[in-house]
């Protein structure tokens, strides 16, 4: 028995459909944050001058946030004298970033504390070069780092160092560890910034995925050439289609509107340089096999024992809540197959007919990736 699952086969992991970034967009992106980071910095040490109660009486924490612009300013200067930014300086840079917050919350007084702005940078940081994973790992990085800060405050650390410092002539931390790292209060940042992490992250990750599929689209459409011929644009985009979705196998079934004959291309996934699109000899049956009627525009049937479970889209990507059986039994006689997406296409009013994907890799939403294969 054939086992038939339609599947919308959006070849999507979080790692796999994203739009190709040059290294002159890294360099824009680290010199938007370099200068974001100074910015950021200034307007904390104009807060501090307007309302120097944020920061308590203590000298280390008007040092500290002074260093903070000067690593600023040398991090904007390092991208702009140097040619590329590497993923090692990126993840230097970010560390750095987590490390900042952390340390200023122990200078910092009050629930309501502009200091919290630092954190936030640091997360959109990371949603602006990575994802959502990424972003809610900082969160977590931030919360742990808050935690262990809280573990050597309530411990003596605070007061050793201070100790140090009188000893040497220096004034004294004067951390204000008496609200910031209250249980209720520590636990109550941790939550907005794992909450936070997660939102930012997100909406990080929808943006860079919008960002792909007109990157994706765009790059099928621009196979077409005019030079190359139909069989050439159409093996060119056959390729691209299964290389995205990781098919085996990719079927073109095609019919003029006024003629009863239908033309299928058969082509495999490339296994050792580029396979050939070639066409089958025309059968009686094609019409039944590939172009039977359907009211579906994209469909994903799940096979379940004896049973199959629709997914199907309108002419107008919307889910069809009505869906009909589709006639599956002549094309699974033909082919095997463990999985398979059809979509149907249109070229003005004289081609019409239906696109095959056998066994593609699946992965995500099942009817955002149906409606992304439908799209591309």
């Amino acid at each position: 028995m054939i086992r038939l699952q339609f599947q919308a086969t959006a070849y999507r992991p979080f790692s796999r459909l994203r739009a190709p970034i040059t290294p002159g967009e890294v360099r824009r992106i680290e010199r938007w944050l370099a200068s974001a980071r100074v910015f950021l910095a200034i307007a904390a040490l104009v807060a501090v001058w307007m309302d120097p109660s944020d920061f308590g009486n203590s000298r280390w924490a008007y040092w500290i946030l002074g260093l903070y612009i000067v690593h600023g300013v040398v991090v904007m200067l390092l991208l702009r004298f140097r040619q590329e930014s590497t993923a090692s300086f990126r993840l230097l840079v970010h560390a750095a970033d987590i490390l900042w917050p952390v340390v200023i919350t122990l200078f910092a007084t009050g629930n309501g504390s502009p200091f919290f702005l630092f954190f936030v940078f640091v997360l959109g940081a990371a949603a602006y070069r990575w994802g959502m994973r990424e972003t809610f790992g900082t969160a977590v990085a931030a919360v742990s780092l808050l935690w262990l800060e809280s573990f050597a405050v309530t411990h003596g650390a605070v007061a050793r160092i201070d100790h140090s410092l009188i000893r040497y002539g220096l004034p004294p931390l004067s951390a204000n560890t008496a609200q910031i790292f209250q249980p209720k209060h520590l636990f109550m940042l941790s939550a907005y910034l794992l909450v936070m992490g997660l939102l930012i992250g997100y909406l990080a990750e929808q943006q860079k995925q919008l960002r792909s599929e007109r990157a994706i689209i765009a790059r099928v459409l621009g196979r077409a050439r005019v030079e190359a011929g139909l069989t050439g644009t159409l093996q060119e985009i056959l390729h691209e289609l299964l290389a995205l979705y990781g098919a085996r196998r990719a079927l073109i079934a095609s019919q003029e509107t006024n003629k009863y004959r239908v033309f299928v291309g058969d082509l495999q996934a490339p296994e050792a340089g580029l396979s050939q699109l070639h066409w089958l000899e025309s059968s009686p049956a094609d019409r039944e096999t590939y172009l039977y009627d359907s009211d579906a525009d994209a469909c994903l049937a799940t096979a379940r024992d004896e049973t199959h479970q629709f997914l199907s889209l309108d002419r107008d990507g919307m889910r069809m809540r009505n869906e009909v059986q589709h006639s599956l039994g002549a094309f699974a006689k033909l082919y095997s197959f463990d999985s398979v997406a059809t979509v149907s296409f249109l070229f003005g009013q004289e081609w019409w007919g239906r696109i095959f994907l056998l066994d593609p890799v699946m992965g995500g939403d099942r009817e955002d990736d149906l409606r992304f294969c439908r799209n591309s």
